[in-house]
């Protein structure tokens, strides 16, 4: 097959651009013919014989030049189209050698005529026109006509020539038109073919690469066994459902994949959690969900990072405590789907964090007992008027006082944590006065802040802010903020207390210049026995419990609390409490 495609594309490339040798031959091989017939024919009528011999010798030459061209591969020019030109002259002399007007090889000029007219431009018709009337005016040079009308047979006869140049160079020019369009039109055919197979090779590509991450996603899919992942429409029926899935709620994927809905696996009491979400939900959920349902998934919908800790049920009916997460399920083009559930199962890190509580209550009541008879006996010690102490004796009395109250202190507030943990909180409403509270906290903490060498200064209103609030738990907070603002801050600092009414809401705030928190670190701050960097850089003394404990009395009053730090700069921490009290039955993210 290649073979004959080669032979093809020879065979195209002889007739597309044939050699001025294989246009020269019908002009060679006619005034061969000639020069034959007029030897071979005794009687052929010569009026010349020099005429006829010098034609056949030009022709011959411009034979030889058209093969020296040919050898050399000038297929174009100047030079090429000298050999038609030089042709006509040629056969001019061969037609007055033989019988001028009336010659039998006249006609021989039409085929160096048809070699120049098809060559392009208008100019090619005129050089006809000029070098055919010398060629068969010759014979009138040397025996002028008798008459009028056989020299209009030399005008004549050029005009004929012209014409016949014209048709041929306009039919060549709209070949070569038709040829370009051609060329053109494979030429984008080619390149769109070229186009087709590079995108064939992409997709193939694109396909290899599919294959691969959907691979990748089946096998990591068929991985998670720790957590429930769950898929489900907007109608909350499930589409997708892991193995974790199978082993937590104890349905396979056949079971749960035949028209099952994801409701089925949360309690009643369970769902009323979502009550405080958004209770407007975009269209397309299914009118039958459950309300809970229906606004946990509405506040996915608005791009919310939802989270909460519940109980689910599996389908064997036991209740199972767990941490669920819901996201809104897009496409490519960012239209709803479904939602995409996360349950992990919270039965270990409940009962650890209930083993851990309990631990640290028994240890913290077994520990009051001793820490509070320490302190009653030194006590006696001290006003003991029967035998007083020395003054070496009082200053380790001293010391051994004031570290059994920081000992009692540090497991009243073991104490607190675990109860806040255990869902037993106990707080002691009453109608207070928030700047008054402020105020005192200020006072308590001036006398640490003196001896640090720092300034500490309170900024209250005038106007009197009264809150239905726990003014000892609230105060308890207060002295957290400022004594931590006085251990983070330098000698020569600044901490400042501040008080403010917003729209339903009172804000507090204990702002210092210290040392400040990496910012890294600033959504730690309130875990249990979390200490920042900067704290343990500079050795500053805690265990981090003041913030636990401060951010749970903030929550217990419906309320909440930031902070916004800068390192070398300093902090402020900010405590947000409603004039109407609220609960919090929702962590969204």
């Amino acid at each position: 097959m290649s073979e004959l495609t080669a032979t093809e594309k020879g065979w195209r490339r002889f007739f597309d651009d044939p050699s001025p040798l294989v246009k020269q031959a019908p002009t060679t091989i006619a005034v061969l013919v000639a020069a034959v017939l007029i030897a071979i024919i005794p009687s052929f009528p010569l009026t010349s014989v020099a005429a006829a011999i010098a034609g056949i010798a030009v022709v011959m030459a411009t034979t030889a030049l058209a093969v020296v061209l040919s050898i050399r591969h000038v297929h174009e020019g100047w030079v090429v189209l000298l050999i038609p030109i030089i042709d006509i002259l040629g056969i001019g002399l061969l037609r007055t050698g033989t019988g001028g007007a009336s010659s039998l090889f006249s006609s021989l000029v039409l085929l160096p005529v048809v070699w120049i007219a098809a060559a392009p431009g208008i100019r090619h018709v005129f050089i006809v026109a000029i070098f055919t009337s010398i060629a068969l005016l010759m014979p009138y040079l040397t025996s002028p006509p008798p008459d009028t009308v056989s020299w209009l047979r030399g005008v004549i006869g050029p005009l004929v020539f012209a014409a016949v140049g014209a048709l041929v160079n306009e039919l060549s020019r709209q070949q070569r038109l038709r040829i370009a369009q051609a060329e053109r039109l494979v030429a984008e055919r080619t390149e769109a073919l070229a186009e087709n197979l590079a995108m064939v090779e992409q997709l193939r590509a694109s396909e290899a690469q599919y294959r691969t991450l959907l691979d990748s996603f089946q096998s990591l899919w068929q991985s998670i066994t720790a957590q429930a992942v769950i898929a489900t429409d907007l109608d909350g029926k499930i589409v997708e459902w892991n193995p974790g899935a199978v082993r937590l709620l104890g349905l396979t994927p056949a079971e749960a994949l035949a028209d099952v809905r994801v409701d089925r696996f949360f309690p009643a009491s369970s769902l009323s959690t979502f009550e405080d979400c958004p209770a407007t939900a975009p269209a397309g959920h299914a009118p039958g969900l459950p309300e809970g349902l229906r606004r946990l998934f509405a506040a996915a919908d608005t791009d919310q990072f939802v989270e909460a800790d519940l109980d689910v049920r599996t389908a064997g009916g036991s209740s199972v405590p767990a941490r669920l997460t819901v996201t809104a399920h897009r496409d490519g083009s960012g239209v709803r789907r479904g939602y995409l559930l996360v349950i992990t199962d919270e039965t270990k890190a409940v009962e650890v964090a209930r083993m851990k509580d309990e631990f640290v209550g028994m240890i913290s009541h077994e520990l009051r007992t001793p820490l509070s008879a320490i302190i009653g006996f030194l006590d006696l010690l001290q006003n003991d008027p029967g035998q007083p102490l020395t003054a070496d004796q009082t200053e380790f009395v001293t010391v051994i006082e004031r570290n059994a109250k920081r000992l009692l202190n540090l497991v009243g507030d073991l104490l607190f944590t675990a109860q806040v943990e255990s869902g037993r909180f106990p707080l002691e409403k009453a109608d207070a006065d928030i700047g008054a509270l402020v105020v005192s906290a200020v006072a308590s903490a001036r006398p640490h802040a003196q001896r640090e060498g720092i300034e500490l200064a309170a900024e209250i209103p005038v106007d009197s802010f009264r809150l239905d609030a726990d003014a000892g738990r609230i105060g308890q907070a207060l002295d957290n903020l400022l004594s931590n603002a006085i251990k983070f801050t330098p000698r020569g600092g600044r901490v400042t207390a501040r008080v403010e009414r917003g729209d339903g809401v009172i804000r507090l705030s204990v702002a210092d210049t210290g040392i400040g928190i990496p910012e890294d670190e600033q959504g730690m701050l309130f875990t249990r026995f979390f200490r920042a960097s900067s704290a343990t850089r500079n050795a500053v003394p805690g265990v981090g419990l003041g913030l636990t404990i401060t951010r749970a009395i903030v929550l217990a009053h419906g309320g909440s609390m930031d902070v916004s730090s800068q390192e070398g700069v300093g902090t402020e921490f900010r405590i947000t409490l409603p004039l109407a009290p609220r609960t919090e039955a929702l962590r969204l993210g």
